[in-house]
């Protein structure tokens, strides 16, 4: 998952370069500063421009905030997954051809997979089974990861984990009746085919959230520095020229704009 957030990163960069032109609504000044007549006419434009600077600003904190809880979690998961690589029993033989873009440490034996998939209990009574008290969403009826394990003793770890993901994407808790219908469909097809595209599918879902969150966050700060500029220091020329701006003339000239 790790190797596309650079495509992500490059994605809000995009964004950064392009939101970074001059506002029509405010004429920015090509001088070195703004007469008075120029800053008697921009301060209505500015005070509109400093709320809505703190509007975007505590947007985009907000979603920094989701930001930090949701890649720890995405990072562990990989970092589990990958330490999994020749753990516990297999039944080894001919593997599924898993696409590299699922980022998993190896391959999954079809044998494996068979064997998880025509357990003969069904996901509520592995649900019903393999109680766990302390999770809010297992009481509630949900199956978590933990529990299906459980309910698949001597099984592959990683291909366990593998089929979970299809449940889930990369969460560890999943409606039991949905996880049962893709249970059935890999039943219905032995060669593993419907298992390895649904693992492709859940896994670019993962990578498209990531890159959807960075650009969204991406752009939450375009506009708040955006408003920023335009609100107390409009007659900067690095906004003019962004991102070349930040070195040329530089940030460290922004207090000589300062209005």
């Amino acid at each position: 998952m790790t190797n596309f957030l650079p495509l992500a990163v490059f994605l809000s960069a995009i964004v950064t370069a392009h939101a970074f032109v001059p506002s029509s609504s405010l004429s920015l000044s090509t001088k070195l500063s703004l007469t008075a007549n120029e800053l008697s006419e921009l301060t209505p434009a500015m005070e509109d421009a400093r709320k809505e600077a703190f509007f975007w600003f505590f947007g985009a904190s907000g979603g920094a905030g989701i930001a930090r809880g949701a890649f720890p979690k995405m990072y562990q998961n990989t970092r589990f997954i990958q330490n999994l690589r020749g753990v516990g029993p297999t039944e080894g033989g001919e593997t599924v051809g898993l696409s590299p873009l699922c980022n998993y440490p190896q391959d999954i034996s079809k044998a494996d997979l068979a064997k998880i998939v025509n357990n003969p209990k069904t996901m509520e009574e592995i649900v019903e089974e393999n109680p766990y008290p302390d999770n809010f969403l297992a009481k509630k009826g949900y199956l978590i990861y933990d529990a299906f394990v459980d309910g698949n003793p001597d099984c592959n770890p990683l291909a366990l984990r593998a089929v979970f993901d299809c449940f889930a994407q990369s969460t560890n808790v999943v409606d039991p009746s949905t996880a049962q219908q893709k249970i059935d469909s890999y039943k219905a097809d032995p060669s593993g085919e419907t298992f390895k595209n649904e693992l492709l599918l859940s896994k670019a879902k993962g990578y498209a959230a990531i890159a959807t969150l960075l650009f969204l966050l991406g752009l939450a700060d375009v506009f708040a520095f955006k408003d920023v500029a335009l609100g107390w220091f409009p007659d900067w020329p690095g906004i003019k020229n962004f991102p070349q701006g930040l070195w040329n003339p530089g940030v460290w000239t922004i207090p000589d704009y300062w209005v």
